[in-house]
């Protein structure tokens, strides 16, 4: 049996030599954990006992480290766990490459690691193992550090043919956000061949599952969102219908702008979505307390309606849940529905 000891790790988009690295960091106050990726051998075997949570076969992290990390790091301790347990290096896939690679994840996160092997490849049934089948091409598999994963191309067409649209787009976005926008600016020829490269892949998958859903994903997928709510309410707006602007630039006071989530175009009237934590997480406050950002809002909001003449609403994160949830939230402000959705 092994105890694994951990490494505080976390994926940045791009190393010098441009390949996507995990790497020692302190960004994560909720992960404190000690130096060091390898599994180290226990001197004695260790009891089945709630001190301990189990990784992977024959390998556990103590139960009071488990409990201090994020739902992120929990899995990257089981991609690491299965990566020194494999007798063969994995290709890392789907959710786990992922998290690797840095891209967000939108709802719960799988515990079963996933892994993809060439058709030709042999693999066994493993508790907490998902193994995928498919062929990997040379530019498909990247290193992460000492770890391969699927490259962030061929994630993202993984995520976008087998999860819900939900996971795939907030995935895809932020992907995105990090590679081809700086501020607000993106850069479109940049993002233009990136569009040709996935429209080149999907047309190699002609006719194989999920192409359709995919090529949905990607349609929407737009670097502009500036979070994983966005993403999520971009697609429910366009399930029901709905015509959108993003980041709609409304100038401001004393020569500054204010850019809105969304334009309902053709109703006049904005939209904004918000997450509690704007409120009630310090880290996001910034020093700044939670009825000082209230009222700001207050002021933004009163700025861009009076001076468009344009309605707006706001929602946040319960409210996007399902097409149908989004709508009752809707309908309460007496906004039409474009295209009901049972």
């Amino acid at each position: 049996m092994q105890l694994l000891a951990p490494q505080l790790i976390e994926s940045k988009r791009r190393s010098e030599d441009g390949v996507p690295r995990l790497v020692p960091t302190a960004r994560r106050p909720a992960s404190r954990l000690s130096p060091g990726a390898a599994p180290l051998p226990a001197r004695t075997p260790l009891p089945r006992s709630a001190a301990h949570v189990r990784l992977h076969r024959g390998r556990y992290l103590p139960t009071p480290v488990w409990e201090r990390l994020s739902d992120e790091d929990r899995h990257l301790c089981r991609v690491l766990s299965a990566h020194a347990a494999a007798s063969v290096p994995p290709v890392f896939s789907h959710v786990s490459a992922a998290i690797m690679l840095g891209m967000p994840i939108y709802g719960p996160i799988d515990e079963r690691v996933h892994l993809t092997n060439d058709v030709e490849g042999a693999g066994v049934a493993t508790p907490g193992v998902v193994r995928h089948r498919s062929r990997l091409g040379a530019d498909d598999i990247v290193s992460v550090g000492e770890l391969r994963c699927t490259s962030p191309e061929r994630t993202i067409l993984d995520l976008a043919r087998s999860s819900p649209a939900e996971v795939a787009l907030a995935a895809t976005d932020g992907y995105l956000r990090e590679h081809f926008r700086v501020g607000r600016r993106v850069d479109p020829f940049l993002f233009a061949e990136w569009q040709g490269e996935m429209a080149g892949r999907l047309a190699a998958l002609r006719g194989a599952f999920g192409v359709r859903a995919a090529r949905k994903v990607l349609e929407l997928a737009d670097p502009r969102t500036d979070s994983v709510l966005e993403s999520v309410s971009h697609l429910q707006l366009d399930r029901l219908g709905f015509e959108v602007e993003l980041q709609v630039e409304v100038p401001g006071p004393s020569g500054r702008s204010y850019f809105v989530d969304f334009e309902l175009l053709g109703l006049e009237l904005f939209g904004e979505c918000d997450g509690k934590a704007k409120y009630t997480d310090e880290r996001l406050r910034a020093g700044r307390s939670a009825e000082e950002l209230v009222y700001r809002d207050k002021r933004r909001q009163d700025w861009i309606c009076g001076s468009t003449r344009k309605k707006m609403i706001r929602w946040g994160s319960p409210d996007v849940v399902t097409p149908s949830v989004f709508v009752r939230r809707l309908r309460a402000f007496g906004v039409p529905i474009p295209r009901l959705v049972s």
